[in-house]
Formats: C-alpha cells, sequence, structure tokens
C-alpha cells in the first residue's frame, strides 16, 4: 500500500488486479488500511454512442492544463470468450496513456448489471488512496433501468445526443431520474437546443434533487456542448465544481 499511496502506477495496477480478481471489498480495504481522501467522483453515464468516452477525454484534456491529477474508471463489456474487458474506451482515451499524471483502468462488468462492475468501490477506494484529485466513473452503455452509477458517484452526468430517441425516452422513469447535470453532446449535428427544452420541461414535472443530509436543493443543470472539440467543456466543469461545492458545505454542516 505504500507504493500505492507514493503514486507508484505499477503497484496501483497490481492492488486493482487483486482487488477485482479475489472480490475484495472497499470496506474491507478501509479496516485495513484506513480512509481515503474525500475526492467526489463524477459518474458519467448514458446510452451507447451518445460520446461518453470522448466526454471523458475532454475533461481530462482540460483538467491536465490545470493541473490535476486524473484517475478514470472505465466499465466495459466482458468478452463472451474471456470474461475480461472489451477495451473500447481505452482505445478512445489513448492520447492520455503516456500522461504521468492520468491512469485509467477499465474493468469488465462480468455480469454484473446496472452499467458498472462489482469492483467499482474497491476500485475507487484504492484511487483515493493514490492521491488522485479527480476520479472520473464512466459507465457502459446503459439504457432507462440502469442507475447503479448513483450509487457509487457524487455527481451523475447523463449524456445525451440530438437524433438518438433519447427524446421519446425523457418522460420515463429510470436512468433521467438520476442526474445531476444533463449534457447535451454533439450539438453540430443540430437539435440539441430542441432537446435541451424537452429535458428542461421534463425535469421541470419532477421533484427537484435534494443534497443528502441537508434541506438545500440542487438546481440540476441542462447544458449543451460538443466534447469531441471541446467545445462547452469549461462550463461544463463549472457547474460540476459548483455541484461539488455544495455536497462538501453540506457534509461540513
Amino acid at each position: 500500500m505504500e507504493k500505492v499511496v507514493s503514486g507508484d502506477h505499477r503497484a496501483l495496477a497490481r492492488a486493482l488486479s487483486i482487488v477485482e480478481d479475489e472480490d475484495v471489498t472497499a470496506s474491507s480495504l478501509e479496516e485495513e488500511f484506513g480512509k481515503a481522501s474525500d475526492v467526489r467522483i463524477l459518474g458519467i453515464t448514458g446510452s451507447p454512442g451518445v460520446g461518453k468516452s470522448t466526454t471523458t477525454a475532454a475533461l481530462i484534456t482540460y483538467l491536465r492544463a490545470r493541473g490535476e491529477k486524473i484517475a478514470v474508471i472505465a466499465v466495459d463489456p466482458s468478452s463472451v470468450l474471456t470474461g475480461g474487458a472489451l477495451l473500447g474506451d481505452r482505445i478512445r482515451l489513448t492520447e492520455h496513456f503516456t500522461d504521468k499524471e492520468v491512469f485509467i483502468r477499465s474493468l469488465a462488468t462480468r455480469g454484473a448489471l446496472g452499467g458498472l462492475s462489482r469492483a467499482t468501490d474497491s476500485v475507487a477506494y484504492l484511487m483515493r488512496k493514490a492521491g488522485f484529485t479527480v476520479i472520473i466513473l464512466e459507465t457502459v452503455g446503459v439504457g432507462q433501468s440502469e442507475v447503479d452509477v448513483m450509487r457509487h458517484a457524487d455527481t451523475v452526468l447523463i449524456l445525451l445526443a440530438p437524433g438518438m430517441g433519447d427524446g421519446i425516452q425523457i418522460a420515463k422513469a429510470g436512468v433521467m431520474e438520476i442526474g445531476d447535470i444533463y449534457l447535451i453532446n454533439k450539438a453540430d449535428r443540430g437539435g440539441a437546443e430542441e432537446l435541451a427544452r424537452e429535458v428542461e420541461r421534463s425535469l421541470a414535472l419532477s421533484p427537484g434533487k435534494k443534497i443528502a443530509g441537508s434541506e438545500q436543493e440542487w438546481n440540476r443543470a441542462v447544458l449543451i456542448g460538443t466534447m469531441e472539440r471541446g467545445e462547452g467543456v469549461d462550463r461544463l466543469w463549472e457547474v460540476i465544481t459548483s455541484h461539488h461545492s455544495l455536497l462538501n458545505k453540506s457534509a461540513k454542516s
């Protein structure tokens, strides 16, 4: 654990393999090694093709320019042959592999439902121990009922894209209910403003989102951007930071 805490990426990779293969729980790790830092986790979710990995890459580029140390948990579908992860997310993030202040770990779903892996909490614990200042949790492409990300992330970012049928699904219960921030990605396609208005109308009909342990209510944000070009990423991070600040203020009160 000393090497993990010192920021040794090889030691961290080995530790992650152990906790994933042996189903080591985050609670048992905390009992043995003590509490980790309270770095907030950003969860990114949405249906296949909306640009989750592109958004992750855009955030990494933006945050690295500001000196942040970033860890990514990218959940990929499991191979039906080996049980391992089909590394689609890592392929899209290759430009960041040589950066020593970025650590990307792919996890296989291994039959787990909800868009995540059973090892998610343990992996997040070790990344916190390793001193990363930003942790991004990117789910596998999810459907309307796969909402597990809300149990593991402090801030949930839901991605949508024009022309992908999202509008028909917006009024339905499920994943649309759990977001803190909604990003209409691929705005260069056209139709983004219309979709954003549809999301805003849907949110206006549902109860506001209370901050846990507080009477405060978070005003859920609907943003528009084109992450492939980095357009809107600065505003996106500003809103994420505002949500984290509200959570931290609530935790201290």
